[in-house]
């Protein structure tokens, strides 16, 4: 399936979930076999093979969906705040013993250092607009170090067309990324998929020195898989024991991101991708710096999605979004003038949304006009929550890839 053909078949599950209201739910995750069962070795490295620096080259950014915005049904909407805020401890790089670090929070104390932040007065409906204040800058330098390695490329093959996403390291072989990029929406999982940390500007954009790993495992919310509810657009992925370079689990080389869950839909956050259409290469990182700026319900009932500022496009689907980050680096451009967008600092990083979609008025085919367009320098995230109250959570999902074996 093309790239025009498959932004189309996107669009109109879209619309046609939009119209009837909520996704048909049956078991609240979905999954599918990659490269898995007995001769999941064989499997992984015919992976690794399909993937020749040729197809890599080609692979087409995966489009960011865009929802069309309709007074019925994508109104503004109050944040849904339940259960106590978590924090739960990543594994620095470099293997070893692991014992997660959990940390909860009252309500009514402080949420650590990352208090929401008044950034003016949000659009009574998203129909109007504005767009959330953000700021961009690429991460320069060495990708290996400290906990940059965590984030990486993720190609794989949806219909007859070869994509690219971006995810996340959240254990010792599982990547989280959007649902987008693991299932069309519509019933159509991925296959093929490949996912390489630490991808970088250099001669074919697979770091020498860390290779990829196979995916053998995909999990993702009925909602997203069978509806294509935004709201539920988030997955993970279990990865192949050995890379292509490496005889050892990824998350052994590259340690892996810690988990926020139930925070407010008001932090500020530092979010990662690799964006690779016009203006962005696609061979390296671009961060944003936003804070979560209003909450909107592209499909009612069920979850409620938050949006930031970002003008990151295709490619930068899954990328992570962070309640914390250390050492972020120097900042260039700053797009909007204003400081205030700074992240505060939780020390982490924690993992606590995935770019996911874009809403736009009418068609989605170019900026915003009174009337029209995309509106391409917001972004949203569906929330990260552990509760008994939602089915299909994102900690639910989570779960799923943590226990599979490939983790211990």
């Amino acid at each position: 399936m093309g790239f025009a053909k498959l932004s189309c078949r996107m669009a109109v599950a879209f619309l046609v979930m939009v119209a009837s209201g909520a996704a048909a739910q049956q078991d609240p995750i979905v999954s599918t076999t990659l490269a898995d069962g007995a001769d999941a070795q064989a499997a992984a490295m015919s992976v690794q093979e399909y993937w020749t620096p040729e197809r890599m080259a080609s692979a087409q950014p995966m489009p960011i969906p865009a929802v069309v915005t309709t007074e019925s049904a994508s109104q503004m909407a109050a944040p849904v705040i339940i259960g106590e805020p978590v924090l739960i401890g990543g594994h620095p790089p470099g293997g070893g013993p692991f014992t997660p670090k959990v940390r909860t929070f009252k309500r009514s104390e402080p949420q650590a250092s990352a208090t929401p932040q008044a950034l003016g007065t949000a659009p009574t409906n998203p129909l109007t607009g504005p767009y959330g204040p953000f700021q961009r800058w690429t991460m320069e330098g060495n990708y290996l170090s400290g906990w940059r390695g965590v984030h990486g490329k993720l190609f794989f093959t949806l219909g007859t067309g070869n994509f690219e996403c971006s995810a996340t390291v959240i254990g010792r072989s599982t990547i989280a990324t959007a649902g987008h990029c693991v299932s069309d929406g519509a019933g159509t999982f991925i296959s093929n998929a490949l996912f390489c940390p630490s991808y970088y500007n250099g001669p074919g954009g697979v770091h020498p020195s860390r290779g990829c790993w196979a995916a053998v495992l995909a999990n993702t919310t009925s909602a997203w898989h069978l509806g294509g509810d935004p709201d539920y657009d988030y997955a993970c992925i279990v990865t192949a024991t050995t890379g292509s370079l490496i005889a050892n689990k990824i998350g052994n080389i590259t340690g892996w991101a810690g988990r926020a869950f139930n925070w407010s839909s008001e932090q500020p956050v530092i979010t990662f991708g690799y964006p690779a259409e016009s203006p962005f290469p696609g061979n390296v990182i671009e961060q944003t710096a936003s804070t979560e700026w209003y909450n909107w319900n592209p499909v009612a009932g069920g979850q409620v999605s938050k949006v930031i500022g970002s003008d990151l496009n295709g490619g930068a689907s899954g990328g992570g979004w962070f309640l914390g980050w250390r050492a972020p680096g120097a900042e260039f451009p700053d797009t909007d003038g204003n400081t205030v967008t700074d992240p505060a600092g939780v020390g982490g990083p924690f993992l606590n949304g995935v770019n996911s979609h874009k809403r736009c008025l009418v068609n989605c085919s170019s900026p915003p006009t009174a009337g029209a367009g995309v509106f391409w320098q917001e972004m949203s995230s569906p929330p990260f929550l552990s509760t008994p109250a939602v089915d299909g959570d994102s900690e639910e999902i989570f779960a799923t890839c943590l226990a599979h074996a490939n983790n211990s």
